[in-house]
């Protein structure tokens, strides 16, 4: 029995099914599987960082094209700005100068100019709005975390594209403008020199008083006789300087002391003998009235009509 039982033993071996007869190739299987998932590691590793140092230098690429823009449209707009400037002060000097000129030769010019300097300055101020519009719209890029950065770099491209040439070409709207502004600054200094001159040889009365004959046999001056007249009115002896009071329509001359301003002659608009006129004779609805009595006569007394012009 015992040797048939040693024998029976000896049969079943072969067929045993302990777990310690297949470790070997349970830990062959576990080797290889993982060797597999850290080689796909490692190869998705490798592919992320090549996708974010793509996207670096897509990101660098873009702030240089954006940081060159914005110095670009920093320095248009200062030649924008200068060009605006330049041109509301060549219409200040237009508008100052009407009226102020001998002639208009050099207004006209200036006129011109102002109107070709507009519309570059126009043209500069659209092209200055649409470029940083689009500047602006470039400059927001979505970039996502498995991103190469193409996005970027068409921005960047975009950027690198826009011109603002029109813009800094205005910057020499100042000298276009300077020569015609000179010209007409010129022509009012000219014009200035020559009212300075008719005013220094104006004819110039002094009305010394308000007053009477008492005042006029001064003789100082013309006399402010309004109060006696009802109407603005002044006189003055022929002696004592009525002789020399223009009476030619149009001429301009200055009163200084009573009644003090500048005066257009009307010309001489009555004649009264001083015998039979009574002051209801004295023409009214005038600014002033000159009154004297020509070549001496009483019977020749002139009236001559003034217009305040300042």
């Amino acid at each position: 029995m015992d040797e048939l039982h040693g024998a029976a033993s000896q049969e079943r071996q072969p067929h045993s099914s302990s777990p310690h007869r297949n470790r070997p190739h349970r830990n062959r299987r576990w080797i290889i599987a993982v060797a597999a998932v850290l080689a796909l590691s490692v190869g998705g590793g490798a592919g992320f960082v090549g996708l974010s140092a793509a996207r670096s230098a897509a990101q660098s690429v873009f702030d240089t094209q954006y940081a060159e823009f914005l110095s670009t449209r920093a320095d248009a707009g200062d030649a924008f700005d200068s060009a605006q400037s330049a041109l509301e002060s060549a219409k200040t000097t237009l508008a100052d100068s009407e009226g102020k000129v001998l002639t208009e030769d050099s207004r006209t010019a200036l006129a011109d100019a102002i109107t070709a300097a507009e519309s570059r300055v126009k043209d500069a101020a659209g092209e200055l709005t649409a470029t940083s519009e689009r500047a602006e719209a470039a400059a927001f890029v979505e970039v996502g975390v498995l991103d190469s950065g193409s996005g970027l770099r068409e921005s960047a491209a975009t950027l690198a594209s826009l011109s603002l040439t029109t813009v800094t070409d205005v910057s020499t709207v100042a000298d276009q403008l300077a020569g015609p502004v000179a010209a007409v600054t010129a022509a009012m200094a000219v014009w200035q020199s020559e009212q300075d001159r008719i005013l220094r040889e104006r004819y110039t009365n002094h009305v010394h008083a308000v007053g009477w004959i008492p005042e006029l046999d001064e003789c100082k001056g013309s006399v402010d006789l309004t109060a006696h007249y009802g109407t603005p009115a002044i006189a003055e002896h022929w002696s004592c300087g009525g002789k020399n009071f223009p009476d030619e329509p149009g001429t301009i001359i200055t009163l200084t002391g009573e009644r003090a301003g500048t005066y257009r002659v009307d010309g001489i608009v009555m004649m009264l003998n001083q015998r039979r006129a009574t002051v209801a004779d004295i023409p009214h609805g005038y600014d002033l009235i000159y009154q004297t009595c020509q070549n001496g006569q009483s019977s020749t007394m002139s009236l001559t009509a003034l217009t305040k012009l300042d």
